[in-house]
């Protein structure tokens, strides 16, 4: 996935989520940039503020390692971490809580996810995260086994609502520096994996089939059988 652009003259180390250019011509349009030294920032844009590293909302800029080296580390490490931050500014997270939703609340989620065209789920110890239409679900498989639910089923029925099912061992290593960026929460994993694959992976356009959609009923009972049980004890 390409997330933003740099425009540097010199060989420059960075994941594979940047694109490196030499020339403004060859950014990818729409996403931001930071360009990389004093002369090639007065090129592209000659009324720039010097005193800022903002060009404007999308653009920035820094010094040259061999102009200032202090400020171009301390600048492109922060662009990095800016690009990574923005990209989970517009997701909600919301973790699923059993005991303490009530059962209508609980279906009303698994419908939201349900509806969802893409569901990326994401197994990782005792959590499961479901992406879906810009909100993270977290569900604490733990708190699903203390009210006597199956979670074997429980995880092969989110499996066939899933577009994609991840595992922690099978997928982490290739997110693992990323995730550093977000304080390893975990949790965004799936919505990471989403945008890598969007574009290059025409098949995540699947339609919920008729399977699915029994999967969904069954999940819902389950939940409406657990909560009458508790109210009857």
């Amino acid at each position: 996935m390409t997330l933003a652009n740099i425009i540097s003259n010199t060989e420059l180390k960075v994941s594979n989520d940047f694109k490196v250019v030499n020339s403004i011509d060859d950014i990818v349009e729409g996403l931001p940039t930071l360009i990389i030294g004093f002369e090639n920032v007065k090129k592209y844009y000659p009324d720039f503020d010097i005193t800022t590293n903002k060009v404007n909302d999308k653009v920035y800029w820094t010094f040259r390692k061999n102009e200032k080296r202090d400020k171009y580390e301390e600048d492109l490490n922060w662009f990095i971490r800016k690009v990574y931050a923005d990209l989970v500014n517009e997701l909600s997270y919301v973790f699923v809580d059993p005991l303490q939703y009530r059962g209508k609340t609980l279906i009303k989620i698994i419908r939201k996810i349900y509806k969802s065209k893409h569901i990326v789920s994401y197994e990782h110890d005792n959590m499961v995260y479901i992406y879906a239409d810009k909100i993270i679900f977290g569900l604490d498989l733990k708190l699903f086994k203390f009210m006597n639910l199956d979670i074997d089923k429980i995880k092969s029925r989110i499996k066939s609502m899933s577009t994609v099912f991840l595992v922690k061992n099978e997928i982490l290593i290739e997110y693992k520096n990323i995730i550093s960026f977000f304080g390893d929460k975990f949790r965004y994993l799936p919505y990471l994996y989403f945008i890598k694959n969007e574009q290059s992976n025409t098949s995540s356009m699947l339609h919920i089939s008729r399977e699915s959609w029994l999967v969904f009923k069954l999940f819902k009972d389950q939940i409406w059988y657990w909560k009458r049980k508790s109210v009857l004890l």
